[in-house]
């Protein structure tokens, strides 16, 4: 997994290590969090088959409260590389990520900790999911991100705020 220098944003091909990246992680995630998680998942454009994306493998852990958060073991993620990401403010959610070098600063993957089968849960795979059904609206989402990504390259926020308009069409959609 190569990973994004902080401050990075570019789009590469669909890779399928980005898969066996993600099983990976969810081992080292389950035996680390143990009974605090019901569910780990595969989330974000690398869960999308084909779909061109950020090297950056995202993971959906569902945990009964977010209050159980406060009791996972930090220094055994640390240990993995995991690092809470405490100035992401964002209701309902908690995000550690992996990093594969503090010097420079290089992102691999990003943790979404949040309530199982709750809002969140709920968003993050309906998105997923249909871009996974409609191959026409995974393209659709796959050109936004190349044309951001050459319009934010070195600003991380701008790049997630500008693709928000088509989740947000997409969580809306009536799927028939």
């Amino acid at each position: 997994m190569t990973g994004l220098q902080k401050g990075e944003v570019y789009i590469v091909e669909h890779e399928d290590s980005w898969a066996q990246s993600f099983v990976c992680e969810k081992d080292i995630l389950q035996n680390i969090l143990g009974e605090w998680v019901v569910d780990i998942l595969h989330i974000g454009s690398t869960a999308i088959p084909g779909l061109k994306a950020k090297p950056l493998v995202d993971i959906l852990v569902g945990v009964r409260k977010l209050e159980d958060f406060q009791k996972f073991d930090f220094q055994k993620l640390k240990g993995q590389g995991y690092y809470h990401l405490a100035k992401v403010k964002i209701e309902g959610k908690e995000v550690i990520a992996k990093f594969a070098s503090l010097e420079p600063l290089i992102k691999t993957h990003v943790v979404h900790i949040v309530e199982f089968e709750e809002e969140w849960w709920q968003k993050h795979l309906l998105f997923r999911d249909r871009l996974i059904a409609q191959p026409e609206l995974a393209k659709e989402y796959e050109d936004l991100k190349v044309n951001l990504s050459k319009e934010f390259p070195e600003n991380e926020t701008a790049y997630a705020n500008a693709k928000l308009g088509f989740v947000k069409r997409v969580l809306a959609m009536n799927m028939e």
